[in-house]
């Protein structure tokens, strides 16, 4: 917990005389509702509200703060010497987090770390005595994202950015491996989109060939052709959408051909395929042919 004030300071009335038997009053932000500050860093010990100024002006005992308050300082007849609010904001997401602590109210926004070594944010307020590991309704789980470092072993479905911006998840336990389509340790995090090498724009074109990992419109019937998947690492994707009442040719290259995924006709292998009208679709390579999703 942060210190309110060092222990040493000193208030003042405008004419610079200390505030002897000057008067702290502690409240709940923008109201008058009075709240507890505390002489020791587990807030344990309460202290007096208000805290009572010592001969010099210096509060003659520590104070720790729980949460954001707003602060009143009186002088000994209870004239305003001012009024400060907000104040504090301790556990606050702009500053190192620490443990959750029962006992603690907690504002939303704050962030601590649970029992089980996760983060999580409060999204309701006052949050008190709300355990982070088993209150979904008072707190939500948040987690860091990591750039991709060659040092690091990465546990099975640990989302990492690389240096281009790109998300990938690691498949199975992950160590020295740099993302790549294709790669046996990782996949695009989202369904391949975030790893293509253009993203800039789709393509129109009315017939030719297709390149991999490329977002295309197909403006007319083609022919189209699709790379030879020998030139394409497993995972390569080319995602096409086409216009109304166009139904496009895509041919494979070569020897390659192009089969359905997983439906009941998956046993069938084609050269070339029609799209029907209104159709998008993803063709994906495992590095020998061409599966049409």
């Amino acid at each position: 917990m942060p210190r309110y004030i060092s222990p040493q300071v000193q208030y003042f009335d405008s004419l610079g005389v200390p505030l002897n038997a000057g008067k702290l009053f502690f409240y709940e932000p923008s109201t008058l509702v009075l709240k507890n500050t505390y002489s020791d860093s587990s807030l344990a010990v309460p202290n007096t509200n208000p805290v009572i100024l010592a001969v010099n002006g210096s509060p003659s005992v520590d104070i720790w703060l729980n949460g954001t308050y707003r602060v009143i300082l009186k002088d000994s007849l209870d004239n305003v010497i001012w009024d400060k609010d907000p104040v504090g904001g301790d556990n606050s997401d702009r500053v190192p987090w620490t443990n959750w602590v029962s006992g603690i109210t907690y504002d939303a926004g704050n962030v601590v770390v649970a029992s089980n070594d996760r983060y999580y944010v409060a999204i309701q307020e006052p949050n008190l005595n709300q355990d982070p590991t088993t209150s979904p309704a008072w707190w939500s789980e948040i987690r860091l994202l990591r750039v991709y470092n060659a040092s690091e072993t990465y546990p099975a479905n640990t989302v990492i950015q690389d240096t281009s911006g790109f998300l990938w998840r690691s498949k199975v336990l992950t160590a020295g491996a740099a993302p790549v389509l294709g790669s046996a340790f990782w996949e695009p995090a989202i369904d391949g989109f975030a790893a293509l090498s253009d993203q800039s724009a789709i393509t129109n074109i009315a017939s030719g060939a297709l390149a991999k990992n490329r977002f295309y419109r197909l403006t007319a019937a083609g022919p189209f052709t699709l790379p030879l998947a020998s030139t394409t690492n497993s995972g390569d994707k080319i995602f096409i959408v086409h216009d109304p009442d166009v139904e496009p040719v895509v041919n494979a290259s070569g020897g390659d051909v192009i089969r359905f995924g997983t439906t009941v006709l998956s046993a069938a292998n084609y050269t070339g395929v029609v799209l029907n009208v209104g159709f998008s679709c993803i063709f994906v390579s495992n590095g020998t042919r061409w599966e049409l999703n």
